[in-house]
């Protein structure tokens, strides 16, 4: 008897993105929205977008998300969150067109029969009261972090704040997705914290080229990253804690589902917006890599 795929919704802005990056100069749509929902759907979830943006969005660019698979419930903002990320070595430059205007908020009745949500904002626009929401629905939770601990300065420049999201909130959460750089603002000391609030939480430390953390109250592993051309890093960490939060709830494995999101982040790096895709084969093809890269390790 074959299994039903995995139902997951995903919460978060689809954005405007202006890059600048080692693979040229582009703007399409972007935000953890964009990057997670496609990742989802691409490795065969049956995926849920709720997101929001404004009239400036391309529907043409909508559309080909929903066309590969994305079922769409959208709030309709005064005008879409545009970024602008301009890359140089290592470094970043981000600056946002600004706070959006309204906030994500998802009908009680449309969480039901979910396997998982996985909420991922760019700038905090999605409402907190969601976590209590989808505890009541019995559904798994993941978050990613970034978008609860940045906001637009004065300039348009994106600012790292405090983390903006309650303890309450954080005890209904079952995985966190971070990088090495936003834990000293999403932690107040160390990682050791969202244990205290949720022994059973997952987190995923994500370091770009020096690989990845899974961190758990029992102990840590670590895992290496593929080795890739990095033409444009935007969104891998969506692809990676994405992926993640769907081979973790097929397999139950941790490590097999962080070599998972290792493989498809890699590929999300090697490829712009416009023409980040991936197949199964190609997936499968980089797991095996990596597979014989940490056999000594685990």
């Amino acid at each position: 008897m074959s299994r039903r795929p995995l139902r997951i919704g995903v919460i978060g802005a689809l954005t405007i993105d202006v890059n600048v990056s080692r693979g040229g100069s582009y703007s399409y749509m972007g935000g953890g929205g964009f990057y997670s929902s496609l990742s989802l759907s691409r490795i065969g979830v049956e995926t849920v977008l709720f997101t929001a943006y404004g009239p400036d969005m391309n529907p043409e660019w909508v559309e080909s998300l929903k066309r590969k698979g994305v079922k769409v419930y959208a709030t309709e903002l005064d005008r879409s969150i545009l970024f602008e990320n301009v890359y140089q070595g290592n470094s970043r430059l981000q600056k946002t067109s600004g706070e959006p205007s309204r906030k994500i908020v998802v009908e009680r009745s449309k969480l039901s029969a979910f396997d998982a949500i996985h909420v991922t904002p760019v700038l905090n626009e999605v409402d907190h009261r969601v976590f209590k929401e989808l505890e009541e629905a019995g559904c798994k939770v993941s978050i990613d972090a970034q978008g609860f601990i940045r906001a637009s300065g004065v300039d348009g420049r994106v600012q790292h704040v405090k983390r903006m999201l309650s303890e309450d909130a954080l005890s209904r959460i079952n995985y966190v997705h971070m990088n090495v750089d936003e834990q000293f603002f999403f932690l107040n000391s160390d990682v050791k914290e969202l244990f205290e609030i949720n022994p059973k939480m997952i987190v995923e430390l994500t370091n770009s080229e020096h690989g990845s953390m899974v961190v758990y109250k029992q102990g840590c592993f670590y895992m290496p990253v593929f080795n890739v051309e990095t033409l444009d890093p935007t969104g891998a960490g969506d692809v990676y804690a994405a992926v993640f939060l769907a081979k973790h709830l097929e397999t139950g494995s941790l490590v097999e589902s962080s070599l998972y999101a290792s493989a498809c982040s890699s590929i999300k790096a090697e490829k712009t917006g416009p023409f980040f895709d991936f197949s199964v084969n190609e997936i499968e093809d980089r797991v095996r890599e990596l597979k014989r890269l940490i056999e000594n390790l685990y």
